[in-house]
C-alpha cells in the first residue's frame, strides 16, 4: 500500500471589500432571515464561495440569492452553499467551517 500525502494546509479566503461584506449580510439576512450566519471560504479572487447556515429551509431562495448577489458583485462565479442549523455538514460546507472566516 502506498503511504497517505499529508493532509493540505488550509488557504485563508480571499478578503473582501467592506461594501462587498456589507452586501452580502444584508442580502443573505433578507433572504434566511436574521439568524442566519454567511462564511467567506473561497481563497480564488474570481471566485466567490459562500456557506449559509440558517434554520429556515432552502428551497428556491438560493437561486434568487445568489441572482441579487450577481447584480452588485462582480465575480466569474457566486457559489452559495446552504444547510440547516442541526444536520450534519458535508462536501464543501465542511471546508466552510474549518477555514471560512464569518462575515
Amino acid at each position: 500500500m502506498p503511504k497517505a500525502s499529508p493532509p493540505s494546509p488550509p488557504l485563508s479566503p480571499h478578503p473582501l471589500a467592506d461594501w462587498e461584506a456589507t452586501f452580502i449580510k444584508d442580502t443573505v439576512v433578507r433572504f434566511f432571515g436574521d439568524d442566519a450566519i454567511v462564511r467567506n471560504f473561497g481563497p480564488d479572487p474570481k471566485r466567490l464561495l459562500l456557506h449559509v447556515e440558517t434554520s429556515k429551509p432552502d428551497g428556491l431562495i438560493k437561486d434568487d440569492c445568489i441572482g441579487v448577489l450577481n447584480c452588485r458583485i462582480e465575480r466569474d462565479q457566486i457559489a452559495l452553499t446552504v444547510t440547516t442549523r442541526g444536520t450534519r455538514v458535508w462536501g464543501s460546507a465542511k471546508i466552510a467551517y474549518r477555514q471560512g472566516v464569518i462575515i
